[in-house]
C-alpha cells in the first residue's frame, strides 16, 4: 500500500470535484437532486479511475483507499469548502458522494487467476 499516493490520489479526486462543482454552480446547473446525484455519480467514477492507478489487490487494500480518498475529501472541504459554504457537511447529497468515493476502490480490485 502506497500512502503518499492514496493521499494524492484523494486530493486530486477532491480537486477535479470542486471544480466540476464550482462549474456547476456557476452555471447555475446545482439546484436539484437529480443534479446532486449525478455529482455524487461522477464522485465515485473519480474515485474508482484513481484505485485503478493504485491497483489495489486485496479487498481490506481497496477499502483503506476508500478511506483515505474520503479523509483527505473532508479535511479539504472543512479547510477550503466551508469558507464558501458552511453548510456543506451538512448536505445529503455530499455525504451519498463520499459513500460512493468509499466503495467504489473495491470495484478494482484484481481477482486473482484461478488455475
Amino acid at each position: 500500500m502506497n500512502w503518499l499516493k492514496a493521499i494524492g490520489f484523494g486530493a486530486l479526486v477532491w480537486v477535479i470535484m470542486f471544480v466540476f462543482v464550482w462549474a456547476l454552480m456557476a452555471s447555475s446547473l446545482y439546484a436539484n437532486f437529480l443534479e446532486k446525484l449525478i455529482v455524487a455519480i461522477v464522485a465515485g467514477i473519480l474515485s474508482w479511475l484513481a484505485a485503478g492507478f493504485l491497483k489495489p489487490d486485496k479487498m481490506s487494500t481497496a477499502f483503506i483507499y476508500g478511506i483515505v480518498f474520503v479523509v483527505v475529501g473532508v479535511i479539504l472541504d472543512a479547510l477550503i469548502t466551508m469558507r464558501f459554504n458552511n453548510q456543506i457537511l451538512l448536505s445529503k447529497a455530499v455525504w451519498l458522494g463520499y459513500l460512493l468515493i468509499l466503495l467504489a476502490p473495491l470495484l478494482r480490485v484484481e481477482k486473482s487467476a484461478v488455475a
